[in-house]
This record gives C-alpha cells, sequence and structure tokens, in this order.
C-alpha cells in the first residue's frame, strides 16, 4: 500500500506507476540465459538463477532447477521461487561440491552447525543435491576461498570464503517484488519488508572537506552482497563472511563495522552524485542501492536476533556493529514489528549493549559481564586480554585499560556515536544504553581510559588481605589499581578511519542540536502525531509559511531541522537530553569538546551545501531556517513522493545492474 498523500499527488502517482511498468515490464520479458523473467529462464544447461561473483566468472553461483518455476527478484536484485502447493527441485549448484568445500544449507543455524568449509569450526556435512525445497525456505550457497590448501593462503584476510548466495523458495511472491526486501536467510521465519517504508528523509546532506571518503563504487560494493556474518560462534564469524561481499575483504566483525560506519557516513553527504553539485533528488537516487543493502544486512541480523542467538561473541568486538546495522534498518524502515524487537533485545547478545554501561555516578565505562568477581581478579592478575567488567563499576574493565579489546573497539564506537548524534531517530531507537554510547564516546576523545577515582588497592602481597575483594561486596581499600592509565590512549584506536575522524571533527559540535546546515531531524513540534495538508506557498523559500501548517515526517512536505533552532525539534522527537548524557560520563556539554576549533570548521565550510533552489530534501537551507523559530524549514514540493522515486529509481537500477552484469562478461 503507497503512503497517504494529498489527492493531487495520488492521480501523479498512479500515472507513473502506470508509465514505470511500461517502461520495466519490455525489459524483464527480454532478460535471456540464466535469470527471471516471470519464469526461470534458461541456458543451454536448463533452466537456472546466476549470481556474478566480484572476483570473476569463476566463482559465479548457479542455481539450477528441474522445470522454469515462477521466480522474481527482490528490491536487491536477489531471486526468489514460487512453490505453489508443492516442493521445489534444485538440481544442482555450481560451483560443484568438493568433500568439505563448497557448502550448501537451507535456513543456516546461527548457534551451528556450519556447512560451508571444514576448515571452519563445528562443520558438519553440507546438504546434498538434487533437492527439493518447500515453501519459506532459503537456500544458500558458499565458494570456498583457495580450496586447495589453506583459508586464504598467504593473503592476510583470514576469510575461508570467497562469495556466497541466496534464492528464496515462498508460497507466494511477494505483492510488488521490486520493493520487497529479502527475508532473513537464518532460519524458518520469513518476513518480508517493503522499501517503499524507507523514511529517506533521515538521510542528511552535509558537506565536509574530508579525505578517504568511499566512492560511490565502494559504497555499493561493500554493502551489494550476501555477507552470510550470521554464527554465534566468537571466532568462525571471523572467518567465514566471504570477501566478495565486505568491506576491504576482511572479514574480522571489528574491521567491517568501522567500514560500515563509513558507509553509513557516506549516506549523510551532500554531491554524492556522478557529476556536483547534485539536485536532492539526485543524491538520493545514487545513495539508494548502498541504503538498500544496508538495510537488508540489517534485516539479516534482525532475523538472527528473533532466532534467539547471541551476536556478542566476546570482549574483543567480534560482534561489533551488528546493533548498528540492526539499529539503522529499523530506523529507516519504521517497521513496528522489527522496532518493537528492537527495543527489548537481550542487552548481552549485542557488543554494543554489553560493551558499554553506566557505573557509579552515572559514569560511563567499558567491559563485559563475562565473569564475576573472582574472575576479573583472577584476569587482572593473569594479565590477561579478557576484559571483564570492573565489579565494583568505578574504572574501565581489563588489567589494561585503554590498550587491548578496548583499543581495538573504541574508534567504530566513537564513529557510531556520532552518527547517532547526525540521526537522532536512529539515537532515539537505539536499546538499553544509547545515553551511555554517547557519552563514552566523548570521554574516550577528550580523556581517554578512565582508571581514577579509584579506591581499590592495586595487586601486591596476599589476594584477600592485601588486594581484592574485602568479602562485604566492595574491594580491599588502597589508592587504585591502575592509577597511571588513568587517560590512557586518549583518541587512540587501531581501527581508526581516516573519514570518521574528519567526520568527528566535522560535525561532533553541531549534530547534537541538528544545527549543522545540511543535516535532517525530524520535528515532532510542528507536526504533531497527525498529516496535515502543507499550505500552498510552502515552497522552501517562504520558511515562515511552514509553520502555519505541516505534516508527518516522512511525508512530502514533512518539516526538517537545521539551523539554530532545531535544538526543539530533535529534543521533541524523543532522542535524549544531550547535555545529560555528556554530563554523565564526566565530559564536557555539547558544543564544548576541546576540538570547538576545528568543529565549527564543519558548519562554516557547509553553509551553502543546501542553498540552492531552497531545496531541503534531507536539510533545509539555513537561509529559510533563520525565519523559523523552530528550527523547522519546509522539504521542496518538488520532491517525489517516497513510493513513487523508490519506483522510478527501481527502473533505473535495474537497468544499470544489466548493464554492468553484461559488461563484466564481454
Amino acid at each position: 500500500m503507497l503512503p497517504r498523500f494529498a489527492s493531487n499527488v495520488h492521480a501523479q502517482t498512479g500515472f507513473v506507476l502506470a508509465t514505470v511498468l511500461a517502461i520495466a515490464l519490455p525489459e524483464a520479458e527480454a532478460h535471456a540465459d540464466c535469470g527471471c523473467d516471470g519464469t526461470i529462464t534458461a541456458d543451454g544447461g536448463g533452466p537456472c538463477l546466476r549470481y556474478a561473483a566480484p572476483s570473476g566468472p569463476g566463482n559465479d553461483i548457479t542455481f539450477r532447477f528441474a522445470e522454469a518455476y515462477e521466480c522474481g527478484q527482490y528490491v536487491t536484485g536477489e531471486f526468489f521461487v514460487v512453490a505453489s502447493g508443492a516442493a521445489i527441485t534444485i538440481a544442482a549448484i555450481t560451483p560443484d561440491g568438493a568433500p568439505g568445500r563448497h557448502g550448501v544449507d537451507v535456513n543456516p543455524a546461527p548457534n551451528g552447525p556450519q556447512r560451508w568449509d571444514d576448515r571452519l569450526g563445528d562443520y558438519a556435512d553440507a546438504v546434498g543435491l538434487p533437492l527439493d525445497v518447500e515453501a519459506n525456505s532459503s537456500v544458500v550457497k558458499y565458494v570456498s576461498d583457495n580450496p586447495a590448501g589453506d583459508c586464504d593462503g598467504d593473503a592476510d584476510e583470514k576469510s575461508c570464503g570467497r562469495f556466497a548466495a541466496v534464492v528464496t523458495i515462498v508460497d507466494a511472491a511477494p505483492d510488488d517484488p521490486s520493493t520487497a526486501f529479502r527475508p532473513p536467510f537464518v532460519g524458518a521465519d520469513k518476513p518480508t519488508l517493503s522499501a517503499t517504508t524507507l523514511q529517506t528523509q533521515l538521510l542528511s546532506r552535509l558537506s565536509a572537506d574530508c579525505t578517504d571518503v568511499p566512492t560511490r563504487a565502494t559504497a555499493e560494493a561493500w554493502t551489494r552482497h550476501l555477507r552470510l556474518d550470521y554464527t554465534s560462534d566468537s571466532v568462525t564469524c571471523d572467518l567465514m563472511p566471504p570477501e566478495d561481499a565486505i568491506p576491504n575483504g576482511r572479514p574480522w566483525s571489528t574491521d567491517i563495522w568501522a567500514d560500515d560506519t563509513d558507509v553509513h557516513a557516506w549516506l549523510h553527504l551532500a554531491d554524492v552524485c556522478d557529476a556536483p553539485p547534485c539536485t536532492p533528488e539526485q543524491d538520493l537516487a545514487t545513495k539508494m542501492p548502498v541504503l538498500v543493502g544496508y538495510v537488508q544486512h540489517g534485516i539479516d541480523v534482525w532475523g538472527v536476533d528473533r532466532q534467539g542467538a547471541s551476536l556478542f561473541r566476546g570482549g574483543g568486538g567480534n560482534g561489533g556493529g551488528k546493533l548498528h546495522a540492526y539499529a539503522f534498518a529499523a530506523t529507516m524502515l519504521a517497521d513496528a514489528e522489527m522496532l518493537a524487537d528492537l527495543a527489548v533485545i537481550d542487552e548481552e547478545r549485542f557488543f554494543e549493549s554489553a560493551s558499554y554501561y553506566a557505573g557509579e555516578g552515572g559514569v560511563a565505562l567499558w567491559g563485559q559481564p563475562t565473569g564475576d568477581e573472582a574472575a576479573y581478579w583472577n584476569d587482572f592478575g593473569d594479565q590477561s586480554t579478557r576484559t571483564i567488567r570492573d565489579p565494583y563499576r568505578s574504572i574501565d574493565g581489563g588489567f589494561e585499560p585503554g590498550g587491548w579489546y578496548q583499543d581495538n573497539t573504541a574508534k567504530p564506537t566513537q564513529y557510531t556515536a556520532l552518527l547517532m548524534r547526525i540521526m537522532p531517530a536512529l539515537q532515539a531507537n537505539w536499546p538499553v544504553n544509547g545515553d551511555v554510547v554517547l557519552a563514552y564516546a566523548d570521554r574516550w576523545v577528550e580523556h581517554g581510559a578512565l582508571t581514577q577515582p579509584d579506591d581499590c588497592a592495586p595487586i601486591g602481597g596476599e589476594y584477600g588481605v592485601d588486594y581484592g575483594p574485602d568479602g562485604m561486596g566492595g574491594c580491599i581499600a588502597g589508592g587504585g589499581r591502575v592509577p597511571e592509565l588513568d587517560g590512557n590512549n586518549a583518541n587512540g584506536g587501531n581501527r581508526s578511519r581516516p573519514f570518521g575522524e574528519c567526520m568527528w571533527q566535522s560535525f561532533r559540535a553541531c549534530a547534537g542540536d541538528c544545527s549543522c546546515p545540511g543535516q535532517s531531524c525530524e520535528s515532532a513540534s510542528m507536526c504533531g502525531n497527525g498529516i496535515v495538508e502543507p499550505p500552498e506557498a510552502c515552497d522552501g523559500d517562504d520558511a515562515a509559511s511552514c509553520a502555519e501548517g505541516c505534516i508527518a515526517p516522512g511525508q512530502p512536505g514533512a518539516c526538517t531541522c537545521a539551523g539554530g533552532g532545531g535544538s526543539d525539534g530533535a529534543d521533541e522527537s524523543g532522542t535524549a537530553d544531550e547535555g545529560g548524557t555528556a554530563d554523565e560520563g564526566g565530559t564536557p556539554t555539547e558544543g564544548g569538546t576541546p576540538t570547538d576549533s576545528a568543529t565549527s570548521m564543519g558548519a562554516d565550510d557547509t553553509a551553502t551545501s543546501n542553498a540552492s533552489a531552497g531545496d531541503t530534501s534531507g536539510g533545509s537551507s539555513p537561509a529559510d531556517d533563520g525565519d523559523d523559530a523552530s528550527g523547522c524549514g519546509c522539504r521542496s514540493s518538488s520532491t517525489p513522493p517516497p513510493s513513487l522515486f523508490f519506483l522510478l529509481w527501481i527502473v533505473a537500477w535495474r537497468r544499470r545492474c544489466r548493464r554492468a552484469i553484461v559488461s563484466s562478461r564481454s
């Protein structure tokens, strides 16, 4: 169902929808070889569906079927096959399986076994072929890397996989496959969400003079294919994801998390189209493939969570970034069921929610709930890399605060916190500990590790007498366990990203109150919960008229917060009180970071980013905001309705994908 719009927009939508279908259908009918034109097409070997591997045709995955079943493609381009009351038969999948390599599974389970490659742990034999498959099934194929030797040979990426792809077997095609996301590939629960609900108005159009910004091609490559990042195992998770589908081809979770923050930040930039300066429509069209791919990954994480699995995976960051992807997808889709599941996560099943907590006095601390008081002191004494929380809730965890795993994860955590501030709706939906993550990031940048004040005695002498527990729930008193490490590694981290650092310097000071030019924020202060027709004069040039009427965020003409008065919109949309969260971590309040001179550069450099044509799709013009006491500008009336724009984008993207496949084979 299309969202509610004004009556004239209904008429336009119907006309353009008919036009889009008229353009799209002949192209689909003309498709040949292995693919889908309503039914599975064929090459010389019979009916087949093929996924092209970025690493080359030798790693392409081809599913071969007993007959030309009804089929279709999701918005991601991935295939589904319809099993109308009977199982469908998959005759073969290439590359052919070999003992312990190139495995196949149906509805993989996050808690194992894995059937992809016997060089990974918890291996079980692959599902055999031919295979009869019922509806509500995801058939996943894995292409092993360097199958004749060690995983990855002499390279350092460490992955045992090169490529993976999924075909989903359904009992009926989605109402509109071209706007439907693929259901999660794990388990038998197959919810199907619609891309027409994407809240694209939440994406900003910021300008920053940054280096190492991901290119459009890089951002698309990092989000286009199945990552297969789903297992609960803390070691296998860092060896399994196939290199063709992950940032920089390196499967370690914390590396993926750091690179994903680059992708997320890129989605908030202006002028990302091929020929800047770009209109908001051009920017959004450029971002859509990346947005769709990253949201699909978040949907897959949601599916893992619905299976009751854990993605915490230990204190080293092996599960880092999964909650970020989940929360981003839920926020962008605004799906009630997904948001409800997100709100009640088990905090110990995700790295981000398990690792950051409020200690004594509300201070933001780092450490994992992975051991009791005795285990903490044993690890402290043994100088283990494990990072159990301080049982007395006073200092950061581990024997060397600021080092080891805290060093691994500090930077992606910092970048995640910035993105929560840039996107207040994400901050509002973040479960359990969003305010703590925000405060921790500020404290890390400004101070580093926290080991003072601390009333516990350092290790030395006899345990339980000279140091350790006092038998009454506290510690034996002293001058601190590691007072010399207070402030250790300030603003450090071995997963630092140049783009992430530049974004922090450019936007940390202004993002929290929605005053970064080009920043898009929801505003409940004007719009309330109802949908109200915007006034005729509300065209982006007359901000004062916008205050006379507004419609709910996410609909055409919705208000966006920008300029100095934007904090009202952010506060009233349910986000946390920014000053309070920073104070809890013992760090300065909003706008008071020690890099004020640097952060102010972001506002100065971007003052004209949206000034042309009064266009505010993703952030209103700073000039408009001055006339609007609420800080809410009006989105351009020329911006197409989200669902209508999406249909137009689908046609263009499908054409581009087909051209890319043809050119890669020529």
